[in-house]
């Protein structure tokens, strides 16, 4: 269950504070009870993200720390991005930060290496986010479960993968060069 700020007011004696109650708990949450999601579930999240994300960036914002725990989910499982505390705003068309932000198994390795970064970040977060949903764990995880490096290895694809979802993956740039078939 979680809260989201709707809006805000004062008058001469109160702040007033008005929140939206979301029911359906954490992306993260329903991963850790079913495992790994389903193509279909993993699809509908998915371009609710994408839908999130180009709204974001269409204003000027990068998340910044897109990651499971950040994504909620209403009574009819429509996702909900919250956390805006490491955001970035006024970053639009070229223009870029480099402030390290955010939760370090998600970062671009852009973001790790405190180089010049733009809204890529975030997709970047959301390749890591799908790959968590279709796998329950991160593709930079040897399938011995040893941790790897984006900075110098490439994901791991499981070749149960669906050929769709792989391309979904590579599309979002979590695959600098190619990917290894475990």
């Amino acid at each position: 269950m979680c809260f989201t700020l709707l809006v805000c007011f004062p008058d001469q004696n109160h702040a007033y504070i008005i929140l939206e109650y979301i029911r359906g708990g954490t992306l993260m949450a329903g991963m850790r009870k079913a495992g790994h999601l389903e193509e279909d579930a993993i699809a509908f999240y998915s371009a609710e993200m994408i839908c999130g994300l180009q709204f974001l960036h269409s204003k000027g914002i990068i998340h910044r720390d897109l990651k499971p725990a950040n994504i909620m989910l209403d009574q009819e499982s429509h996702i909900k991005i919250v956390d805006f505390g490491l955001a970035k705003e006024n970053i639009s068309g070229n223009d870029t930060t480099t402030r390290k932000a955010g939760t370090p198994r998600y970062m671009a390795p852009e973001v790790i290496e405190e180089k010049e970064y733009n809204a890529a970040a975030d997709w970047w977060s959301l390749g890591i986010i799908i790959y968590q949903m279709a796998t329950y764990t991160f593709p930079f995880t040897s399938p011995m479960g040893k941790q790897l490096s984006p900075l110098t290895d490439e994901p791991f694809y499981p070749s149960w993968l669906s050929d769709e979802l792989v391309d979904l993956l590579q599309a979002v740039s979590i695959s600098k060069l190619y990917c290894r078939i475990m």
